[in-house]
């Protein structure tokens, strides 16, 4: 079983054999077998593969300890054949298998090599080792121009094999990418898992970088494009947009032709066009939407049964065109207060 994955050893001494009797046949003979030993390992063989840089080397020891593998049985077929392949335990000849049977065996020994691997990263060995690899860059840089260059770690999507392919996860735009190698982007992300990315970071938080300042800005013709065009999205992320800059205080807006005929005719009938708030106004099923609906409690003068003016603020619904500037809003507000002095005399 472990013979095929290694060259003939002979290859390996070549160099350090000496002329003559300096050394002894017996002596020829334990190098021999020692240096099959070592390039002979599963393991070994395993880690030299092309496109499995990813991994790192799991100690024997801890694939010994049953406590480790818990629960992976049912999960890989062959597992017995395939424990043994990994830790390089020979078969009998009774236990020989044909053709078919040991590609299925290797197959799953790669598997049950993988779903080993995830959980010993999580362990201080593990994250110890993939730190090296982490340092060097071995996993790839994140693609993103503003991240400049940032290592990425590995990251699986699921922690049940067969579900999703590898990504890489990078700690300053706190995004994930599709590995630039082929090979490596073909490996299950089930090897890896949904932890192990994070809880380095935590181990190692020295290495974790600030957020990127710097970010792109659509233009066409030096001109910024409008946030509420429809080139950045559907309505809810506009709506989302607009939320945010109006908790920064940053929202303005403007008056469109006609606007000023209407808010006229809203202030002759004791209305003013209401400002956005952050609740929708459930109170009609007409003015019902699925997503965000604006609306601000209107001042309505009413004249009371005494002569005085009263003053009730009542939800309006908000599905006209919301553009109004904060300077319209003044003047209006301004014109309702002339309007109720009139009332009051």
């Amino acid at each position: 079983m472990q013979g095929h994955h290694s060259p003939p050893s002979g290859q390996h001494l070549s160099g350090a054999l000496l002329p003559g009797d300096e050394m002894e046949e017996e002596e020829i003979d334990e190098a021999l077998s020692g240096s099959d030993d070592d390039e002979s390992s599963w393991i070994a063989w395993f880690l030299s593969l092309r496109g499995n840089e990813f991994f790192c080397e799991v100690d024997e020891d801890y694939i010994q300890d049953d406590f480790n593998l818990t629960g992976l049985s049912p999960l890989v077929p062959y597992y017995d054949y395939a424990l043994d392949m990994i830790l390089d335990v020979e078969l009998n000849t009774e236990e020989a298998l044909a053709d078919e049977q040991q590609e299925l065996v290797e197959s799953a020994a790669e598997m049950l090599y993988g779903l080993i691997h995830a959980r010993f990263i999580l362990t201080n060995r593990g994250m110890q080792t993939m730190y090296e690899k982490y340092t060097s860059a071995t996993f790839g840089r994140c693609p993103r121009a503003f991240c400049c260059g940032q290592p990425v770690l590995p990251l699986g999507r699921s922690d049940l094999p067969r579900n999703f392919t590898v990504h890489v996860f990078c700690p300053m735009c706190r995004d994930i990418y599709i590995p630039r190698s082929t090979r490596a982007a073909s490996i299950d992300g089930a090897y890896f898992g949904t932890t192990f990315s994070h809880l380095f970071l935590m181990t190692f938080p020295e290495h974790i970088p600030s957020r990127p300042i710097q970010t792109y800005v659509p233009r066409i013709f030096g001109f910024r494009i409008h946030s509420f065009s429809h080139y950045h999205g559907t309505d809810r992320q506009q709506e989302a947009a607009y939320l945010e800059r109006r908790q920064k205080g940053t929202y303005t807006n403007t008056i469109k032709r006609g606007d000023a005929n209407k808010s006229s005719h809203q202030i002759k009938q004791g209305t003013i066009p209401p400002q956005p708030r952050d609740r929708p106004n459930h109170s009609s099923p007409n003015n019902f939407r699925s997503s965000y609906t604006p609306f601000l409690p209107t001042p309505a003068v009413q004249p009371s049964a005494v002569g005085e003016a009263s003053i009730s603020f009542a939800p309006q619904s908000f599905d006209e065109d919301p553009s109004l500037a904060v300077e319209e809003i003044s003047e209006l507000l301004d014109a309702t207060k002339i309007q109720q002095s009139s009332i009051n005399r």
